[in-house]
């Protein structure tokens, strides 16, 4: 999937062990404007897409997963 406009993502994590999350998904825009959560362990299969990121957000801390800390943006060098 092709990250669009902002051209960012953010990384949440459910908690698993003290070393590694239990699980990562991976939050950001698509093409539409949609905000939209991957779960790239499913071929970056899209599991929930929200009109804006708060509904995104709400929909993560419903099954209580937190955010990595950081927004990481291409221009970084990803």
């Amino acid at each position: 999937m092709a990250i669009y406009d902002d051209k960012w993502f953010e990384v949440w994590f459910e908690e698993g062990s003290d070393v590694i999350p239990l699980y990562l998904l991976i939050v950001t825009q698509n093409e539409k404007g949609k905000i939209v959560i991957i779960d790239p362990l499913l071929k970056n299969k899209i599991l929930f897409e929200a009109d804006n990121y708060e509904d995104a957000v709400h929909w993560l801390s419903e099954d209580q997963f937190d955010i990595v800390e950081g927004r990481i943006f291409s221009d970084d060098g990803w």
